[in-house]
């Protein structure tokens, strides 16, 4: 019996313990979280006629600046290549093409394949390229007063 009473005391103690403790609690709110994703855009200066060039003579070479600008908010590589429109595609295929940012060569071959290797931008980031258009000194005259109509492209891709 005397068990029984001890089992009885301490059953009963432990229930009002448990229905007897508390907790304090407390909570904090952060309200209106926005999460937005990011955009890669791209924009080039000029933004036209950017490699025009009114009497190219065989042997000369001509320098433009063409300014890439990441306008995005994520980090961007940018690649510039070009395309013919219209025009002569012999003189086309004639020309030559060197683009540096800096001291670095990005491209450097026949304007028709223009590709430049990746430029690195980060958002806000511009990167200024020279662009140089040669004639090579063997060009002949069956290319005298021909021409080309040509469009760069700046393609941005996300760096991963």
């Amino acid at each position: 019996m005397r068990r029984f009473i001890w089992f009885a005391v301490g059953a009963m103690l432990a229930l009002s313990l448990t229905v007897a403790s508390a907790y304090f609690t407390g909570q904090a709110q952060v309200p209106d979280s926005v999460i937005k994703a990011g955009a890669v855009t791209v924009s080039a200066e000029p933004t036209s006629a950017a490699l025009s060039i009114d009497s190219l003579a065989p042997g000369g070479v001509q320098s433009r600046t063409l300014v890439v600008r990441n306008t995005g908010s994520l980090a961007a590589n940018l690649v510039v290549t070009g395309a013919k429109k219209a025009g002569i595609t012999d003189f086309y295929n004639a020309l030559t093409c060197q683009v540096v940012r800096g001291e670095t060569v990005l491209y450097e071959g026949p304007l028709n394949s223009l590709r430049t290797a990746p430029i690195l931008l980060a958002p806000a980031e511009q990167g200024i390229l020279r662009v140089a258009v040669g004639l090579p000194a063997s060009a002949g005259n069956d290319l005298a007063e021909d021409y080309v109509r040509l469009t760069l492209y700046v393609d941005a891709e996300q760096v991963h």
